[in-house]
């Protein structure tokens, strides 16, 4: 019997269950990823055998699991990033042309949901699942104030292997494998503990730090230097740009991509220095610009025209909102106009 196939899996060991029939396995396995080919490869040198044990971990469901060598094929599956790590043997992933192999100097394969084949050996290892969404997040919250996902995206958006000769590398994936080891806590799970530990997050934590470069620690501290300088100014821009813009919709995500700021932070740069969120902040400014308008009419200008213009669809909701900033209904002003310029 091969050696790999005796050592212990990552959790729930004497929880195992053993499969022999490759198609059965297949059939399994595709209620949960797009499995496209699933096959033992050389089955009369390598009699089929699956054993894999699950644990789950907040919304992550991983699987730790020994099989005889395979090959197969997993399709798209947009928005979901596969995570591969090797603990004991080796496998190949071929992508769009590219091969990449992970084995025990260079245990984790991530691939951000495209199209893949694979090939085994005998393999020992653990695969999960992963939100690229809430990854994405998860980096722009490590990176801090005024950064958004999407500066993460290049890295999260291609195939990658983590190596343990990289020294940090290294760490993060030692560290990872010391979090996996607590899914198999009888006496956390027994009391609970386990989810409050929240091992999810952690584990979103670390491959966000390892598969994002940008988010190494001397880089953060210089890019958070040259960004603290220029945030405000990226912020003035973000207003000029909107005060340039008013007469068309404006919604958060073009606020997103003129700023590289998360909604979240776009929220709370505007309540600091407004005292309140970005929409309601346009709100005011066609609110001004409209009684700018009203003030100074031209000769065919009315209220339903002016509303339209800068981009209030419900005259309704327009008149009750300047009547309740300015105290004044919008058709009131436009007579004052008109006698001040007439």
């Amino acid at each position: 019997m091969d050696p790999v196939s005796q050592f212990p899996l990552v959790f729930h060991d004497q929880q195992a269950v053993v499969d022999l029939d490759p198609q059965a396995l297949a059939t399994k396995l595709a209620q949960h990823f797009p499995v496209e080919d699933f096959a033992p490869r050389n089955p009369l040198l390598n009699p089929f055998r699956h054993r894999a044990s699950t644990a789950v971990a907040g919304d992550l469901t991983l699987t730790s699991g020994y099989t005889s060598p395979i090959h197969g094929c997993i399709g798209d599956n947009p928005g979901i990033g596969a995570i591969n790590i090797c603990y004991r043997g080796e496998s190949s992933y071929e992508v769009d042309g590219n091969t990449f192999h992970i084995h025990a100097e260079a245990p984790l394969y991530f691939n951000p949901g495209f199209s893949y084949n694979y090939t085994t050996g005998h393999y020992n290892g653990l695969v999960l699942h992963v939100d690229l969404q809430r990854l994405q997040d998860t980096a722009a919250a490590i990176g801090g104030m005024g950064l958004s996902g999407r500066r993460f995206a290049p890295d999260l958006q291609r195939p990658q292997v983590l190596s343990m000769t990289e020294g940090r590398q290294a760490t993060l994936l030692i560290t990872m494998r010391r979090a996996f080891a607590l899914l198999d806590a009888p006496e956390l799970q027994a009391h609970g503990d386990l989810a409050a530990l929240q091992i999810d997050d952690l584990i979103y934590r670390i491959l966000a730090l390892a598969l994002c470069p940008q988010l190494e620690k001397q880089d953060l501290q210089g890019r958070r230097k040259d960004e603290g300088l220029c945030r405000e100014l990226i912020f003035e821009e973000l207003l000029e740009w909107i005060g340039a813009n008013l007469q068309s919709p404006i919604n958060l995500t073009q606020l997103e991509q003129r700023s590289g700021y998360s909604r979240r932070n776009l929220q709370l740069a505007f309540s600091q220095r407004f005292g309140c969120g970005p929409i309601q902040w346009i709100r005011r400014q066609r609110l001004g610009l409209a009684r700018q308008h009203l003030l100074n009419p031209s000769p065919s200008d009315s209220v339903a025209g002016i509303s339209s213009r800068l981009g209030f669809s419900n005259l309704s909701a327009f008149s009750r909102d300047f009547h309740n900033t300015y105290g004044i209904r919008p058709s009131e002003m436009l007579r004052e106009g008109r006698r001040l310029h007439g």
